[in-house]
């Protein structure tokens, strides 16, 4: 067996590079039809290579994949995972909402024919998926998969993991979308990270996810401690001293980063980064900030409620631990007031079908008066988003909807003027359903299912097809949640079957404005998003420099990248 060089080698990187380097990307780059029509299946060359990089013959013990969309992450997991099915346990740990999706993606050629026959595949286009013959197939695929694959949910594992039923001797561990189980306070991260740093040396782990830094630059520090047991990096108050210096102004403090080599020395041989498939792939992007000046009423109520708001709460910055419920009030009412001034079911009982009329609508919500012109207009498909599901958000913009001659699919089924709402309180079959309808060619004018509104439960795993705007009713603490929500509609080859004019996606995200204000709620969440956006960038360029691959995949990731080699 061939001698690898430790991460902490200064040969290292050279090692990789001369060593897989019939795997590094070229200059040549696939045309579009080639991405999104491809005559054959292939892996990818950075699914190919972490296989080789982190596989039985070598000695590395685990990785963040660090891809973005369109790389095929799971494909990435399923194809390392595949090298040490007869070595090792595999157990993956994932969204409740994705088990599905990992489970899909090992019945397709990806995982060769191995948990579905070609015949089998063949079979399965002829039939619903409700009908006895398909599932009989499923079923079947799903015994080949369990033979192999141990697929739990975060909940069900960190339930398991409590009873100390989770035992990782000689076992491959996989966890995606990693950003949701990473907190500082959080309880999901101190189970999971007593549980890796007591597991045996022969646990191998791979860890991924799009975006490893969600909201705080201490995030990562916590993902690499789960990977580097040895050679922990700071936490806490140590970790902002270490690589953040403090800005003192007059009015407020603001960071900037520094002992990047420092950082670097933490992550070296630890962290694969690729920016997946190139841009034109995608469909363009048009972001707009619509500024929307409250009415006297929504003024009134907002200045009331956000000094009772303000005396409970601290000042907040770009390191602020920030919940959704922060200000929630002040937020709420940014988006709608009701007539009676008061909030919740007392607001709610105060309404009437009028106040819902074009006109008056601008008295109670001018962002939803904004949104509802918008999308009258707008000839194709509309995605919504709001944090709020409730009173605040979802709830009122349904019944503003409805009295403009909208109708709701699950209780009118397809037709014009149709619209669906997607929460975490409807089955996963129901989902399914709007999805598949609302992404059908025959529905790129919105004549089937015109608007889906969202709330959080919608910002993973989900792919919507053809959209033509997205609607962000208010701004979140972290400009990764904005990601994450545009990310639902502005998808790997998306758009690839409309005219090349067409494939363009207007996102709209709605402030709140007085002009008696200084800085609106609305507005100070944006300034904090932003200003939290440029720490974790710098953190992430510093990752992507000190990237195991980084020079294999030069070609096909950002060109002002410098790979520390």
């Amino acid at each position: 067996m061939q001698s690898y060089p430790s991460v902490d080698d200064d040969d290292f990187y050279p090692f990789v590079n001369k060593k897989f380097k019939k795997l590094a990307i070229p200059k040549e780059k696939k045309t579009m039809k080639e991405f999104c029509f491809p005559k054959n299946y292939e892996l990818q060359i950075p699914q190919k290579f972490l296989a080789e990089f982190i596989n039985p013959k070598t000695q590395y013990t685990g990785i963040l994949v660090y891809h973005k969309i369109g790389s095929g992450k799971s494909c990435t997991a399923i194809h390392l995972a595949e090298g040490f099915k007869k070595h090792k346990n595999i157990m993956v740990v994932l969204p409740a909402a994705l088990k599905g999706n990992f489970r899909n993606e090992l019945r397709t050629p990806c995982a060769g024919n191995n948990y579905l026959t070609m015949e089998e595949r063949a079979i399965l286009k002829k039939h619903l998926p409700t009908d006895p013959e398909y599932k009989k197939i499923i079923k079947k695929s799903d015994e080949r998969i369990d033979k192999y694959y141990t697929i739990y949910s975060y909940n069900k594992f960190i339930d398991l993991v409590k009873q100390n039923k989770i035992k990782l001797k000689n076992t491959l561990l996989i966890i995606d979308e990693i950003h949701n189980m990473i907190s500082e306070t959080g309880a999901y991260y101190e189970l999971i990270y007593d549980l890796v740093m007591s597991a045996p040396k022969d646990l191998r782990l791979v860890i991924m996810s799009a975006t490893p830094i969600f909201d705080k630059p201490i995030e990562i520090a916590l993902t690499m401690n789960l990977l580097n047991r040895k050679n922990q990096m700071p936490t806490g108050s140590e970790f902002y001293d270490t690589f953040l210096e403090p800005i003192y102004t007059t009015k407020e403090i603001t960071y900037e980063v520094k002992n990047l080599d420092l950082f670097k020395s933490y992550i070296k041989g630890y962290v694969s980064y690729y920016k997946g498939a190139p841009s034109y792939v995608f469909p363009k992007t048009e972001l707009h900030l619509v500024k929307c000046r409250m009415s006297d009423l929504q003024y009134k109520v907002y200045k009331k409620i956000i000094r009772s708001e303000a005396a409970d709460q601290e000042e907040i910055s770009e390191i602020s631990d920030v919940s959704n419920s922060f200000f929630i009030g002040t937020r709420m009412l940014s988006n709608f007031v009701y007539p009676n001034k008061r909030m919740n079911k007392e607001g709610w009982d105060s309404l009437d079908d009028d106040d819902f009329s074009s006109t008056n609508i601008k008295e109670y919500s001018p962002k939803f008066a904004k949104i509802l012109r918008r999308i009258k207009r707008c000839e194709g498909t509309v995605f919504i988003y709001s944090n709020f599901k409730g009173y605040g958000g979802i709830k009122p913009f349904v019944r503003l909807l409805e009295q403009h001659h909208f109708k709701n699919y699950a209780d009118n089924g397809v037709g014009k003027k149709r619209f669906a709402v997607w929460s975490g309180d409807q089955k996963p079959e129901y989902k399914e359903d709007i999805k598949a309808i609302f992404n059908k060619k025959e529905n790129e004018d919105g004549s089937m299912i015109k608007v889906i509104i969202g709330s959080s439960s919608i910002k993973e795993g989900v792919s919507f097809l053809r959209v033509r705007e997205v609607h962000i009713i208010e701004m979140y603490w972290n400009w990764s949640r904005m990601d994450q929500i545009m990310g639902r509609a502005i998808r790997f080859c998306s758009h690839k079957d409309v005219p090349a004019d067409q494939r363009l996606v207007k996102v709209y995200m709605y402030l709140a404005t007085h002009p008696e204000l200084q800085m609106s709620i609305d507005e100070k969440i944006l300034q904090i998003a932003i200003r939290k956006q440029k720490i974790n960038i710098a953190f992430e360029r510093a990752m992507k420099e000190a990237a195991v691959d980084c020079t294999l995949f030069k070609n096909g990731n950002d060109d002002d990248i410098v790979c520390d080699i």
